[in-house]
């Protein structure tokens, strides 16, 4: 295992990564990792991917996490919540990597656009930030709204303001909204 004591769930990430590409899931990292790689550093105390496989193969993988050492808690989500699924896993350091499955609004597509990145020494994927600003919007508290507008303000110019549109409509009519005032305000003249 990378992580050698408290406060380094990124890490950990690293190990779980590890095991995800050995089991061939696909997966996307969210939450502060993917805010600081879009320009928008915060501080976070856990480390956040979504991942995509059957329910069917759920179980499977929570067995590779165990015998990798991992304290795995499975909590599914009401008919009203918005994430299917989520693992939550913990090392013997109490370091956090939340593995979200299910996520309502998201299309597979997400983890397909996902970013090819240099993390801590290794290649990850990480999610585009279209679908990031989606997803943040759709998620809609303060510290998301921050950092949908961080990253239009240092990275807005260069989005792919259809694809955003069109991503974000998957998620609602609210979200949708909430974006067009937000373009206007960070992207003048979209």
């Amino acid at each position: 295992m990378k992580a050698t004591g408290p406060s380094q769930s990124p890490l950990l990430l690293l190990d779980v990564i590890d095991i995800l590409d050995r089991s061939r899931v696909p997966y996307v990292i969210v939450g502060a990792i993917a805010a600081a790689y879009h320009g928008v550093v915060r501080a976070s105390r856990d480390a956040d991917a979504v991942v995509s496989l059957p329910s069917a193969d759920i179980p499977a993988l929570v067995q590779r996490l165990k015998v990798a050492g991992l304290e795995v808690e499975v909590r599914k989500g009401g008919s009203d919540d918005p994430i299917r699924q989520v693992l939550t896993l913990m090392d013997s350091h109490t370091n956090r990597v939340d593995l979200l499955w299910g996520v309502r609004g998201m299309e597979k597509g997400a983890l397909d656009r996902g970013r090819n990145a240099s993390f801590l020494g290794s290649t990850v994927r990480i999610i585009g930030p279209e679908d990031f600003i989606a997803m943040k919007l759709f998620a809609g508290s303060a510290k998301d709204l921050v950092d949908v507008q961080g990253v239009l303000e240092v990275s807005g110019k260069t989005l792919d303001l259809p694809l955003l549109r069109k991503v974000t409509r998957r998620y609602g009519v609210q979200e949708t909204r909430r974006l067009a005032s937000l373009l206007k305000k960070y992207i003048p003249m979209t």
